[in-house]
Parts: structure tokens; sequence; C-alpha cells
């Protein structure tokens, strides 16, 4: 007997909620049930819903997840988990309360090359720098900063690393397009870790080439996550006597975003603790929002988180 697929009803058709449909679509263990935008309210009077997508503006995410969330329904959200540290505390609190799922879609998390690279930082020794760099030209968000946006991406995966939130963080941002506001285009981040490792994230909205590059610097040498190539995305430079000698670690091939959806899918099948439960999504919130006031301080304070 073929197993009951999983009905689910997605939140959101724009450009990334429309990927998230089409790949849904192509999953055998699951059928899209659902698909609501502004008139998403409907769909809590519906009692054939096995799992909730939420891919609107991160302004909304709080108030669509968490009467869902409440019910114990499980819930994909797109990164970050909520514009600001009281939504994401509410939803990691509720979703502590009723045991439901809630799964963030930190995506570079379930990159095959991003995992490749995460193994090999195993063989550099101590970790001892971060260096993230996510820009492009566009999109320019209307509600929330390239900080937030493409920042979080870094954020992720240096917790991911690190196993741990930095102590602090110091923050510089600019506003070239939207003057007087707090939407930084381009932005900077510094944390400090316990250990004294440094890790350093560069975003930006308004750059005319596209970068997503991660570099993990040790004692024995480093590797780069480089996911604007198309292959050959993991670089390992391992340090012989004086000079460093590069290898390109193999990795899985698998479209990162349908890896992330079958994690969230499995999750519900078993049970289990998604790897970027609410508890990690509010960790890179917590960040951000320390960066925010840090940057309300013209940079150069670190902020403790």
């Amino acid at each position: 007997m073929a197993a009951k697929k999983i009905r689910v009803a997605v939140v959101g058709t724009g450009r990334w909620g429309k990927n998230i449909l089409k790949i849904l679509d192509a999953l055998s263990e699951c059928e899209v049930a659902y698909q609501a935008t502004r008139e998403w309210h409907g769909l809590l009077q519906k009692n054939d819903i096995d799992a909730v997508v939420v891919a609107t503006p991160p302004a909304t995410h709080a108030e669509i997840a968490l009467p869902f969330v409440e019910r114990r329904v499980p819930v994909f959200i797109e990164k970050p988990l909520a514009a600001g540290l009281e939504d994401a505390q509410k939803i990691a609190a509720a979703a502590q309360k009723s045991g439901s799922i809630v799964f963030v879609g930190h995506i570079h998390l379930y990159n095959p090359a991003y995992q490749a690279a995460k193994e090999q930082s195993k063989q550099i020794g101590p970790v001892r720098l971060l260096l993230g760099e996510g820009y492009n030209f566009g999109p320019v968000r209307p509600d929330y900063s390239a900080m937030w946006d493409y920042g979080s991406h870094d954020l992720s995966m240096m917790l991911d690393l690190m196993g741990e939130i930095p102590e602090s963080v110091a923050a510089w941002g600019t506003a070239t397009l939207r003057q007087g506001t707090a939407l930084w285009d381009t932005a900077q981040m510094q944390l400090n870790f316990k250990n004294g490792t440094v890790g350093y994230i560069f975003s930006s909205s308004v750059m005319p080439q596209k970068r997503r590059h991660l570099t993990v610097v040790g004692e024995g040498g480093s590797v780069v996550y480089d996911d604007t190539l198309v292959e050959k995305k993991v670089l390992l430079y391992k340090k012989i006597d004086t000079v460093l000698e590069v290898s390109y670690p193999t990795y899985a091939p698998g479209s990162p975003l349908t890896l992330e959806l079958q994690a969230f899918l499995n999750a519900i099948k078993t049970g289990t603790k998604p790897h970027t439960d609410a508890i990690a999504g509010l960790a890179v919130v917590a960040v951000l929002n320390a960066a925010e006031k840090s940057i309300a301080k013209n940079g150069g304070v670190a902020i403790k988180i």
C-alpha cells in the first residue's frame, strides 16, 4: 500500500514561493493541497492540512506561522525566522509549548557543497577566522535590509560551523538608496566568539556582481565554499611547510532547495527535530538584532548577545 501523501498548504506565491511550489509538486511524498497569499486565514478552518510552508516577507512570518504552530501543525518558514527578535521569540516559545515542528529555510546548510566544506574544515586545525561575502545587484527588499537578507545566510553557516552564537557583535550599515532609513543596502558585521575566533560578514544588494563566498581559516590551512561557481564549489588549502597546496574535495549532487524540502517532509514523517529548527532560527535573528543595535551606536560597539 502506498504511503499517505503529506498535504501541504503554501502561503506566498512570489518568486521564491513559486520555486518551492515547483519542487513540492515534483516530490512524490507530498501534495500541494492549498495555495494562498493575503487570504491565508481560511486555511485555519481546514482540517486536512498536514503541513504549512510560509514563503512571505519576514514581517508577516509570525502572524501567519503562530496560529499553525499553536495547533501543532508542522511549519516551514523561509529565512529569516522573523523580522525582529520579539516575533522570533514568540515562534520559538510556541513551538516549544506545542511540540510543533518548525523548520527554518536556511538553505545553505542543506547544500552538499557547504556540507563538504564543513567536513573539510575539520582538517585544517582550530578555526581562527571566518569571512562571509554575500551580495548581488538586488533584489532591494521593501521591508528589510541586505544585512537581514544576505547576511542571514552567512550567519547561519558560521553559527553552524562554530556550534554556538558569538559573545558579541559589532556592525556598520549604509543606506545608499534609501538614505535616512535603517534599510541597509550594504552592511558589515564582526562576530566575536568565546574561543577568540572572529567572523566577518559583508552583505550588499547594490553590488554589480553576484557573490556567495565563505572562507574558513584554520591554523593548518583554509577551506573556501563558493556557491557562485557551477562546479568545484569547495576548495581546500592545506599548509605544507611554507606553502598552501590546493585541492577540490568532491561533494554529492542535488538541488539545495529540493534537499531542504525533503528534510522538512522527513522531519514530519519521523517526528525528528530539524537541524534548522526554531531555536537555530532564533539564534540568527538574535545576532542580527544585536547588529542593528551596534549600527545604531555608529558601529564599533561590541553588543553582547
